[in-house]
C-alpha cells in the first residue's frame, strides 16, 4: 500500500512529500520554498526510513518540523464499475480488455440505468456486481458479447435475463437490492 506525507519545515517555510510503499520509504518531492545543498545534506535527518517511526520523528521535531498524512480521495461510482468489469473480463475472457472513448460512454449510461433501477449508487454497484456474477448462467450469445457497448445496448434484454434467472433459482441479493 502506498502512502504519502506532506512535511513542513517551519524555519525555511520549505514543504516536501516523501511516499512510502510497503513501510518503506520510496520517494522525496520538493514542493515549495527554499531547497539548498545545506538543507539537502540534513534532510535525512527528518525523514524516517520506515513509515511506523513517524510518531517517534513528529514527538523529536515537533516545534520545527509538522508531518501530515496525505488524505486519500474515495474511489469514484465510474471506477468502482470500471474495476469490477475489468476484474470480470480478465476472469471470463482471459486478457485486459481495450478501453476508449465509447466504452467510457457506455459505462456512464449502463451506470445511470442502473441507478435508476436501484435507486443508490451502491445500489447500482451491486446490481452491477449481481449481472457481471450471473454472467455465465445468459445465453451462450450473451456471454460471447462482454464489450460494454454491447452490455449497454443490450441492457434490458441482460437484466431480464438475470433477474428471470435469479427468482427461479433464489432471491437474488438476500432482498436488499432486486432486479
Amino acid at each position: 500500500m502506498t502512502n504519502h506525507y506532506n512535511i513542513h519545515l517551519s524555519k525555511t517555510k520549505t514543504d516536501i512529500k516523501v511516499t512510502y510503499r510497503d513501510n518503506k520509504f520510496r520517494k522525496l518531492e520538493h514542493l515549495r520554498g527554499k531547497f539548498d545543498q545545506t538543507m539537502l545534506n540534513a534532510i535525512g535527518r527528518i525523514i524516517p526510513v520506515n513509515e511506523t517511526n513517524f510518531k517517534a520523528f513528529k514527538t523529536e521535531f515537533e516545534s520545527q518540523v509538522i508531518y501530515t498524512a496525505e488524505q486519500t480521495k474515495p474511489k469514484t461510482i465510474y471506477s468502482q464499475f470500471l474495476s469490477e468489469w475489468y476484474a470480470f473480463y480478465n476472469k471470463f475472457v482471459g486478457f485486459t480488455p481495450k478501453f476508449d472513448g465509447t466504452d467510457g460512454r457506455a459505462l456512464k449510461m449502463i451506470i445511470n440505468y442502473l441507478k435508476k433501477l436501484g435507486g443508490s449508487e451502491q445500489e447500482a454497484l451491486v446490481l452491477w456486481q449481481l449481472i457481471l456474477s450471473k454472467w455465465n448462467t445468459l445465453s451462450d450469445f450473451h456471454q460471447k458479447n462482454t464489450d460494454l457497448k454491447y452490455i449497454n445496448s443490450q441492457l434490458n434484454k441482460i437484466v431480464y435475463a438475470v433477474k428471470h434467472q435469479s427468482k427461479t433459482n433464489a432471491q437474488g441479493t438476500n432482498g436488499s437490492v432486486e432486479l
